[in-house]
């Protein structure tokens, strides 16, 4: 081999494993970003925010679903 030549060789190898790590921890990379995502949905601050939200928001008939007064008109039913 000649002197110049395994300069060649380091610089092919340094440049084949910097591109092999990438290939392989790329989707690694992809993959955290998205959990950290949805991560920030389960912060005290998003959970009360989406408790605040619903709290507000009426069911789809206007009744409350903790109290049983009977049915959504408000009318009693009879015994």
């Amino acid at each position: 081999m000649a002197d110049g030549s395994i300069y060649l060789v380091i610089a092919g190898t340094f440049f084949g494993f910097i591109a092999l790590a990438f290939i392989l921890l790329f989707p690694v990379y992809r993959f955290m970003k998205r959990q950290e995502t949805l991560s920030d949905d389960w912060t005290p601050e998003a959970i009360a925010r989406r408790q605040r939200r619903q709290s507000a928001r009426p069911d789809d008939d206007g009744s409350d679903p903790l109290r049983d007064d009977g049915p959504p008109g408000g009318e009693p039913v009879a015994p």
